[in-house]
């Protein structure tokens, strides 16, 4: 894992799908720390509670990821994550999970976004009106809001 944003708080944040922080100024004001994941095998780090989000095909290695550490992660946020292929059933993720996905997106969309939440046991589904596949950006502060809740620099 790469540190993208050296946090004050005892909340870290693990961004699967992403390199760069996706809202600087809104991370800063949260006080998280940011980490880009390499991979779904990578350990968490061991300081404090620990949220993860993924986006688009690195949702599926966020939810793995989620779900081996369990003990220590106790947020999710999936956006505009597609249903897992036939041969791969849904990691059991007992994280309190947000899920974000576009009315407009062709490749998931609504049917992707109710498959998530009738999958995953305690999970929100926020569809965002007239939006694409590319939800990141947009949706970074909400994303933040349900990752590092109370969290303030």
């Amino acid at each position: 894992m790469r540190v993208l944003v050296d946090g004050v708080l005892d909340r870290t944040i693990v961004l699967f799908g992403a390199d760069t922080d996706p809202g600087p100024e809104l991370t800063w004001a949260r006080g998280v720390t940011l980490l880009a994941a390499d991979d779904a095998g990578s350990a968490p780090p061991d300081d404090g509670p620990v949220a993860v989000v993924g986006w688009s095909n690195a949702g599926l290695a966020a939810l793995d990821f989620a779900a081996r550490n369990a003990e220590v992660v106790d947020r999710v946020a999936l956006i505009a994550t597609p249903i897992p292929g036939d041969d791969r059933p849904a990691p059991g993720v007992p994280a309190k999970t947000l899920l974000i996905f576009g009315d407009k997106d062709p490749l998931t969309g609504s049917r992707h976004g109710t498959w998530w939440q009738r999958a995953l046991p305690d999970a929100r589904l926020e569809m965002q009106p007239g939006g694409g596949h590319d939800l990141l950006v947009p949706a970074w502060k909400r994303v933040l809001s349900h990752c590092a809740p109370r969290c303030r620099r």
